[in-house]
C-alpha cells in the first residue's frame, strides 16, 4: 500500500533527525553540515531545505525530537518498575542510563556550541526551559510528595548537574563518573516522603 503524504513527510523528518544525531555524535557540531546530513539520510537537498531551511533549524529539530524520545523511554522504564522500586534513587539510575547512552553526546555538542553562537543560544535556552518544565511535571507526577515546584526544580537542578557532569567526565575520559553516579543515587535514596518537609524547610532557609 502506498504511503500517504503525511507518512512520507514523517519518514523524511525521522531520517533527517537520525542522520543529524549521528553527525553530531561522530563529527561534532562544527563539522555537521546540512549537505552531509541529507546525504546520510538519503534525502535530496531540496527536501532537506524544505523541511529545515537552516542548520540551526535542523539541529534543534533533531535535539527536540531526541528529548521527546528519551522522555517517553524514561517514563516507560519507570512505569515498568514494581511499585516498591519506584524511588528517586532508581529514577536517578534510569536517568544515567539515558545520559550515558550513545546519543547524548549530541546534546552536549549543541549545548557547548550555543556558548559562542548567540542565535543558537537563544533557542537552546528556550528549549532547556521547556525541558525543565517537562521534567518538573514528570517528577511531581511520579513523586506526589514533590508537589512544591520550587523543591522539585531544586532537586532536578542538583540531580541534572551531577549526572551531566558525570556524562562529560565519561565522554572526555577523565574522573570517575560511576563513582559520581553512585554518590548521586545514595543522596537520592535519602530523599523520602519523611524527609521532604525537612528539605523544604532547609531550602526556604537558604533560598527564601
Amino acid at each position: 500500500m502506498a504511503r500517504t503524504q503525511a507518512e512520507r513527510t514523517a519518514g523524511t523528518r525521522e531520517a533527517l533527525f537520525a542522520a543529524t544525531i549521528d553527525c553530531l555524535v561522530e563529527v561534532g557540531y562544527a563539522n555537521t553540515t546540512t549537505r552531509e546530513v541529507a546525504q546520510r539520510a538519503g534525502v535530496s537537498r531540496g527536501a532537506q531545505t524544505h523541511h529545515f531551511p537552516t542548520k540551526t533549524d535542523l539541529v534543534l529539530g533533531a535535539i527536540e525530537h531526541l528529548f521527546g524520545q528519551q522522555a517517553m523511554r524514561y517514563r516507560a522504564a519507570f512505569a515498568d518498575l514494581p511499585p516498591a522500586e519506584r524511588t528517586l534513587e532508581r529514577a536517578v539510575g534510569l536517568l544515567w542510563e539515558i545520559v550515558s547512552g550513545p546519543t547524548y553526546p549530541a546534546v552536549l555538542e549543541v549545548t557547548v556550541a550555543a556558548r559562542t553562537d548567540p542565535a543558537l543560544r537563544v533557542v537552546v535556552h528556550g528549549m532547556a526551559t521547556v525541558l525543565e518544565q517537562t521534567v518538573v511535571g514528570l517528577l511531581t507526577e511520579l513523586f506526589p510528595g514533590f508537589a512544591d515546584d520550587k523543591l522539585a526544580r531544586t532537586i532536578i537542578d542538583l540531580g541534572f548537574t551531577m549526572v551531566q557532569g558525570a556524562a562529560v567526565s565519561s565522554y572526555a575520559g577523565y574522573g570517575d563518573p560511576e563513582r559520581t553516579i553512585r554518590l548521586t543515587r545514595a543522596l537520592a535514596a535519602l530523599i523520602t516522603p519523611d524527609t521532604v518537609g525537612f528539605l523544604r524547610g532547609t531550602l526556604d532557609a537558604i533560598d527564601p
